[in-house]
């Protein structure tokens, strides 16, 4: 009796397994059916019944799939710039209306992408830029401390009126 259970079960787990993985892909399973149910039952019977349950199982699919589209066409409402033109929107002009959408943001995506690469290439040349005149700046630095003569006690102008002396400073100009 256990065993018998345990197949039924198996068998109703199959059928589930089998029922959601072909949902997914929109076709009807049968129901699993007992062997021994069905060699009492006529074979008419069995074939109305047959198709019974594929006709249910199929019009179950199709309500899920079509509650499935409503959903993802109501995300795509949400999505998508519509305009003040209408309130109601056929699946057609929302479809046509998210192509429309999907190439303005490609062209302002490519357009974007133009000026970063314009820009890199910007931001290089002045790297370059830079680079040339810190070299040059350095090379005129090391020209001008090099070439520089020291100046005589002559040329230099010394402003000593605003000058203050310490008393051990006045004593070594004193002398």
């Amino acid at each position: 009796m256990e065993v018998n259970s345990l197949l039924i079960l198996l068998e109703a787990a199959e059928y589930l397994e089998r029922r959601a993985r072909e949902a997914e892909h929109g076709y009807a399973s049968v129901l699993p059916f007992d062997s021994d149910y069905s060699r009492k039952k006529t074979k008419a019977g069995t074939m109305a019944r047959k198709s019974q349950n594929n006709r249910s199982s199929h019009n179950e699919l199709e309500k899920h799939r079509r509650a499935k589209l409503r959903l993802y066409l109501e995300q795509l409402k949400q999505l998508v710039p519509l305009g003040p033109d209408s309130t109601r929107h056929t699946t057609l002009s929302l479809l046509k209306r998210a192509k429309m959408h999907i190439k303005k943001l490609e062209e302002q995506d490519r357009k974007a992408l133009n000026i970063k690469e314009q820009l890199q290439r910007e931001h290089r040349y002045l790297k370059r830029r830079l680079e040339q005149l810190s070299v040059q700046g350095m090379e005129r630095i090391r020209t001008d401390s090099m070439g520089s003569t020291i100046s005589t006690d002559s040329e230099q102008e010394v402003d000593i009126e605003g000058m203050e002396f310490t008393p051990g400073e006045m004593d070594s100009i004193g002398s």
